[in-house]
């Protein structure tokens, strides 16, 4: 390494401008007091594909604004890997996922400080969750009115949306008006981190105010390869840019914000792992830490497709000019529309009597039907009829898989098994589901907009057939927590600061620190996560300073 002297010294360093990341930067710089650098490896996110949030389609594969990795080959799902997209782009997956704003449930937030996070349980939370977002029509006391993500609550959104909750409440799911002031289970419309229908993504939201400050350097196109230690200290961070391999250096701390697969992928590459891992890719043992990449989890996801009786989902919209004209006009002049989602509407959380301490159960409206998760367009194999899905979530995801480095090539992708489906009370789960979706599109109200159910197919009835179809069709929901477990216990990588166990000067602020998933996106989560990770900071940053 070059003369420190000569090396780019910082405060603090910054790994991943996604959900958390930007949020760091944005807080650590406001008082310029502090000089942040921010590594991303992505590029720029002015992206008119990024905005519109029905665009997303375009760019799910795109591997300019993401990471296409793949997972192993699942032993649950027949052998099939899985396309597990990430964001590679500033905003991270805040700029390419569904926009589908949710805290999650109160009771699993209470469970990670029962299970020894002190200042995680829910109560602790609603503060950063408040700071976070800015919601003017909801309760006060609950909910947050003068933060930078601008949330907005579809209301009325079409016949078919309409005719959903209405059914919902036949089958006896009750209604909710705010499943994000600790209410959560029932029937609600989406809210949405939009702001006159565009996307809110953390980029637009935290940088869009903090890229011009003076103490804050950017740094895109930037990969991170390895955190640099000095006996077991953080103190800086190597990375390649431009085909050159550069370094910075950290005053006070390094965070690792680089996602559930990454973060922990950097930590193995630093030397900070498993040593039966570390040793398998030839690389020496800075701090011992055999977590570091376990307890990777997902929301398994499979899904039940009808045909629509009306020409009201996005497929008859690609197959029509003029509606496109008509989606086109109401976005910009209301902000509304299909061009205002990114391809749900509606959703009812519920037990599924799998788990009955807790609802599990999620059960979404989707106003498009294709061949897959991925099928947002007709190349990609969206259906050529009008169509509608209810995909089926099991919140309560008790299979666990890992993620670990597959090379010491720094820039090579991590070998990520989820291993969903391992766990049979997840099978159960998502069986319970397609059973309560059928009654659903089965009730009065919605059962006039069905002409038929295109998959699995009313035929499908018995259980070995059913199995067959969950495990042929289930795929992720892109809700990737825990590879980084935070705990008290001694097999937690961070503790409830964050911080690295066993390592000074590193810490880990994104989802990867999740004990378990919030039974929700995770990305308002993680958003909170990284308003509560700087509170943790600045805090330490100024013990030190007096």
């Amino acid at each position: 390494m070059r003369n420190p002297e000569a090396v780019p010294t910082y405060d603090y360093i910054i790994v991943g401008a996604g959900s958390a990341g930007c949020v760091l930067a944005d807080r650590l710089t406001e008082s310029g007091k502090r000089r942040v650098l921010l590594l991303e490896a992505g590029g720029s996110d002015a992206r008119l594909n990024i905005r519109i949030p029905l665009f997303v389609a375009k760019i799910l594969n795109d591997p300019q604004v993401t990471w296409p990795f793949r997972s192993v080959p699942q032993a649950h799902l027949g052998g099939r890997d899985q396309l597990l997209v990430r964001g590679k782009v500033l905003g991270g997956s805040s700029s390419v996922n569904g926009n589908v704003f949710v805290r999650g449930d109160p009771a699993e937030y209470d469970d990670w400080e029962a299970a020894g996070c002190q200042g995680w349980g829910y109560r602790d939370l609603v503060p950063y969750f408040k700071r976070s977002e800015h919601f003017p029509e909801g309760d006060p006391d609950a909910r947050g009115r003068e933060g930078p993500v601008s949330v907005t609550k579809l209301r009325k959104f079409d016949d078919l949306a309409e005719a959903y909750l209405r059914s919902c409440e036949e089958i006896g799911v009750p209604g909710v008006e705010d499943y994000n002031d600790g209410t959560y289970a029932g029937a609600s419309y989406l809210q949405y981190s939009t702001r006159r229908g565009f996307r809110c993504s953390t980029a637009v939201a935290y940088l869009g105010r903090a890229r011009k400050r003076h103490n804050l350097k950017i740094a895109t196109g930037a990969r991170a390869t390895r955190v640099l230690m000095e006996d077991k200290r953080a103190v800086g961070v190597e990375y390649v840019r431009d085909g050159m391999r550069q370094t910075a250096r950290a005053r006070a701390e390094v965070i690792l914000s680089a996602g559930p697969m990454q973060s922990p992928q950097i930590l193995e590459l630093s030397g900070i792992g498993n040593p039966e891992v570390l040793a398998r890719h030839g690389i020496p043992v800075v701090h011992a830490l055999p977590a570091v990449g376990e307890n990777l989890h997902d929301h398994p996801n499979t899904r039940v497709a009808f045909e629509c009786a009306r020409p009201l989902t996005i497929n008859d919209i690609l197959r029509s000019p003029v509606r496109q004209v008509q989606e086109g006009l109401k976005f910009a002049v209301f902000g509304g529309g299909m061009l205002s989602i990114c391809s749900a509407t509606a959703q009812a959380i519920l037990k599924s009597g799998v788990h009955p301490s807790k609802a599990d159960l999620k059960l979404q409206l989707h106003p498009l039907s294709g061949k897959d998760r991925y099928a947002r367009t007709p190349e990609a194999g969206l259906d050529p009829f009008s169509g509608f899905t209810i995909g089926i979530t099991a919140l309560q995801a008790r299979s666990r898989g890992a993620v670990h480095i597959g090379s010491p090539d720094p820039l090579a992708d991590p070998e990520i098994d989820p291993n969903y489906l391992s766990d049979p009370a997840d099978l159960a789960t998502l069986l319970a589901g397609l059973r309560i979706s059928r009654r659903l599109a089965a009730a009065p109200t919605l059962g006039a907009l069905v002409v038929r159910e295109v998959r699995p197919g009313p035929d499908l009835q018995d259980e070995a057939g059913l199995v067959d179809y969950v495990r042929a069709t289930t795929q992720t929901t892109w809700h990737f927590v825990g590879s980084c477990r935070m705990g008290a216990d001694p097999d937690a990588v961070v503790d409830s600061e964050l911080r690295v166990r066993g390592v000074e000067g590193l810490r880990v602020i994104d989802s990867s620190i999740f004990p378990t998933i919030p039974s929700s996106n995770t990305n308002a989560p993680t958003i909170a996560t990284g308003e509560k990770g700087a509170d943790l900071l600045m805090r330490g940053d100024n013990q030190l300073r007096h």
